[in-house]
C-alpha cells in the first residue's frame, strides 16, 4: 500500500487530535467567512466521522455535494464534504445561485456525474 501522505501534503494535527490528518491546502475567502462562526470542536468531530466514511482518508468525499447559503436569502453555493480538521467544506464559489433549489439541483448533478 503507497503512503496517502505522497499524494497531498499533510500538517501535523492538533494537539489531542491524532487520528485524522489535516491537510495544508488553504481555505478560500468564502470557505473561511463560512466556517469562522462554527464550533473548532463541533467540526473536529465531523471530520472524524467523516474520515470513517471516507474509508479513513482525507480530502474531499466522493458523492458528497450539498448546498450552501453563502449570503442569508440570496446566494447559494455547491460545496463538496471533506474528512480535513481545516476544511470541512470544499466551496465551488465561482457558480452562485439565487435559489436553494438551485444549488441543491446543482449539487445532485454533480453527484450522479461523480457515482456514474
Amino acid at each position: 500500500m503507497k503512503d496517502r501522505s505522497s499524494y497531498m501534503p499533510l500538517i501535523t494535527p492538533p494537539t489531542g487530535k491524532h487520528v485524522v490528518p489535516t491537510r495544508r491546502e488553504e481555505l478560500s475567502p468564502l470557505e473561511s467567512a463560512i466556517t469562522t462562526d462554527l464550533d473548532p470542536d463541533k467540526l473536529s468531530d465531523l471530520a472524524e466521522v467523516l474520515f470513517a466514511f471516507n474509508n479513513y482518508k482525507v480530502g474531499p468525499m466522493k458523492g458528497f455535494y450539498v448546498a450552501i447559503e453563502v449570503e442569508a436569502g440570496k446566494f447559494w453555493c455547491v460545496g463538496q464534504l471533506c474528512a480535513d480538521r481545516s476544511k470541512p467544506i470544499k466551496l465551488f464559489d465561482k457558480k452562485l445561485f439565487k435559489t436553494a433549489k438551485g444549488a441543491q439541483r446543482a449539487a445532485e448533478r454533480l453527484r450522479d456525474k461523480m457515482l456514474a
